[in-house]
């Protein structure tokens, strides 16, 4: 999947910077590949400059506008092992072996013309390296921040966050939990991370039980994972959209949005609600598996459709069907696939409106496979006037 999102994204880079050709003309398509390497991972595009930058399983290319190599780097095999921590100190008994790195986050930080890239080796650790010269590695972090093997997910993007949102921004990062390690209970499913560099990715404000962090409860995490797809932020939100099954025992896989407030040093705002496709054409169908999302603006048309301004904010999203021929349960998606687009003021209405039923004492308060859940209490604001006179 991550695969044909950066063939996607070539091809949508391909055309927004060739000519418009005159009727009849031939269409010039510029491609980069490389026989050597397996898969391509991720794709960024520098919105300054144009350059490209693509993460890799044991490499990492940084190409002109045009798709021209200018830079490629070398990140693995490494010789590592799931039960040696991020400084490779390992038990007696484990003998370390040559290990894919495999690219699992690639993030660009224009406050400080920084490129951040993440790779499964040693934990999950990061290097910062500069902007215009990739192998110009400035920061080598040795902090578990994303996931280690080759399939569990990982999402990670800046935004503001705190201390001091919207001035600093910080790395939200949201990580399929292995299992295959002694190391990753310490890792939380979603964070916000420092980018200050005496700091660098650890979590940004902690407290004795809270702080930017959420993790899964043990009993929980073994049985109930939880597969980041994309993430994004919007009018003082963070949102992460996942796969993840309906409830903690075995059932039907579904999409979630979940969302955290920008200001929140502690995750109390952190809520999750379902998010749904189905095409008015086919009544009944749902298409339950989010696969890629993107969040940009609508033009006029659709913002008329939609009910908002060409200004706001608009959720593009592609979900498949469930492949039931792998069971009723099953993550792996059919070949149906269908597109939704939603606008983030409807987004943010359905959270609101959720809350408010808490509120109302309707419903459940908690998730599962976080903490306990307990029934929504009626809470009753009370306003009291208070009148006086001269005496």
């Amino acid at each position: 999947m991550a695969a044909m999102a950066v063939l996607v994204a070539l091809c949508a880079l391909l055309l927004l910077h060739q000519p418009s050709p005159a009727l009849g003309d031939d269409i010039l398509v510029k491609t980069f590949s490389d026989q050597g390497t397996e898969r391509f991972n991720h794709l960024v595009v520098d919105k300054n400059t144009g350059r490209v930058f693509i993460g890799a399983v044991n490499k990492l290319y940084q190409l002109s506008p045009d798709l021209d190599l200018v830079i490629a780097e070398t990140t693995g095999p490494k010789d590592d092992h799931p039960d040696c921590s991020v400084l490779l100190d390992c038990p007696a008994n484990i003998v370390v072996k040559a290990t894919d790195n495999v690219n699992k986050a690639l993030v660009i930080d224009y406050t400080t013309t920084r490129l951040i890239s993440c790779g499964s080796v040693y934990q999950g650790i990061c290097h910062v390296r500069n902007l215009h010269n990739i192998s110009d590695v400035s920061q080598i972090v040795k902090e578990a921040v994303v996931a280690n093997n080759a399939t569990a997910s990982t999402v990670a993007f800046i935004a503001p966050g705190p201390p001091n949102p919207p001035v600093s921004q910080v790395m939200y990062v949201g990580v399929t939990y292995t299992g295959n390690s002694p190391y990753r209970s310490e890792l939380p499913a979603v964070s916000s991370r420092s980018l200050d560099a005496n700091n660098m990715f650890s979590i940004a404000e902690t407290a004795v039980t809270t702080g930017t962090r959420q993790f899964l409860n043990s009993l929980a995490r073994e049985r109930y994972p939880i597969h980041y797809v994309y993430g994004f932020a919007s009018e003082g939100f963070s949102y992460f959209m996942t796969v993840q099954m309906k409830t903690t025992s075995p059932s039907p896989f579904i999409s979630k949005l979940v969302r955290v407030c920008h200001d929140d040093e502690n995750y109390y705002s952190y809520t999750e609600i379902p998010i749904e496709c189905e095409l008015a054409s086919a009544p009944g169908r749902k298409y339950n598996l989010v696969q890629a999302a993107y969040v940009g603006k609508p033009g006029s048309d659709l913002a008329g459709d939609l009910g908002i301004t060409a200004q706001d904010d608009v959720l593009y999203a592609v979900f498949s069907e469930s492949d039931t021929s792998e069971g009723e349960n099953s993550i792996k998606p059919s070949s149906n696939s269908a597109l939704c687009v939603y606008s983030l003021k409807s987004i943010r209405r359905k959270f609101m409106q959720n809350i408010k039923s808490c509120f109302s004492g309707n419903g459940t308060r908690g998730l599962d496979f976080i903490s306990p859940s307990h029934p929504c209490v009626l809470t009753v604001s009370t306003h009291r006037v208070v009148t006086g006179r001269d005496h």
